[in-house]
């Protein structure tokens, strides 16, 4: 149900990011392979804990890996999980009350993410395929996709997709305009503009990526002006972008 809350009352926020397989033409298919969460602290702002879970059941199977977006990916994974203490692969159901533990622990009543409903929806398909309790079934969302309006819907922004709008990626579409005339709402494209880094690239793991999705979070409330925010919805790139006119 769709609420609105003031942020001043909520101590921690998770951040999640998940890493998927599947197709996107069959959302049915579509599960994580990689969990990547961040438990942020507003009064400090700064992240009080962060871990990776991989889906061992998935992530060992190198069949199912080697045939995802993820591919190219998959041996630098093994140098997180042999280097990084962050990085660990789990079974879905010590995921479930790990990440359980961790909700408990700091009283998080409220996921963040990017085009959130993606992630929610994705994990619970996962603890439902595993038949494991799903942590975040009682958690209210907060999609930074809906938050960051205060940002894509402004000139600035809009002029700033124009601006590089031939920067391409690696299926030759511009990172900043879609072929309808848009602005991107890409938590990339956003990190871009408010680093002024056009040349800024995602990485596509969990933890890397929350990490620009935390900087997206500050600066929209930052642009807010108060800690009233909007909690699960689910927006898509038509509701929150603008169809840009150039001069």
């Amino acid at each position: 149900m769709m609420k609105q809350i003031d942020l001043k009352k909520e101590r921690y926020l998770i951040f999640i990011d998940t890493e998927t397989i599947g197709t996107l033409n069959v959302k049915e298919s579509i599960i994580p392979f990689e969990i990547g969460m961040k438990v942020l602290d507003t009064e400090t702002m700064k992240v009080v804990k962060e871990k990776s879970y991989l889906v061992r059941k998935l992530f060992n199977n190198k069949f199912i890996m080697l045939s995802t977006f993820s591919a190219t990916k998959y041996p630098n994974y093994f140098d997180k999980l042999e280097n990084d203490k962050r990085y660990k692969t789990c079974s879905a159901n010590d995921i479930s009350k790990d990440i359980k533990k961790t909700i408990e622990r700091y009283n998080a009543k409220i996921m963040v993410a990017h085009n959130g409903n993606f992630d929610k929806t994705a994990m619970a398909r996962l603890f439902e395929e595993f038949g494991v309790e799903n942590p975040f079934e009682n958690i209210d969302l907060l999609d930074t996709m809906e938050l960051s309006k205060v940002i894509t819907f402004s000139k600035d922004y809009a002029n700033y997709c124009i601006a590089h709008k031939d920067r391409l990626n690696s299926v030759k579409d511009s990172c900043f305009i879609t072929n309808s005339g848009r602005v991107r709402t890409t938590a990339q494209a956003i990190y871009c503009y408010i680093t002024d880094n056009a040349d800024f690239e995602e990485a596509h793991t969990g933890l890397e990526d929350i990490d620009i999705e935390i900087e997206i979070f500050k600066k929209s409330m930052d642009l807010l002006g108060n800690t009233m925010v909007t909690l699960n919805t689910a927006p898509t790139w038509r509701d929150y972008s603008i169809v840009i006119e150039e001069d």
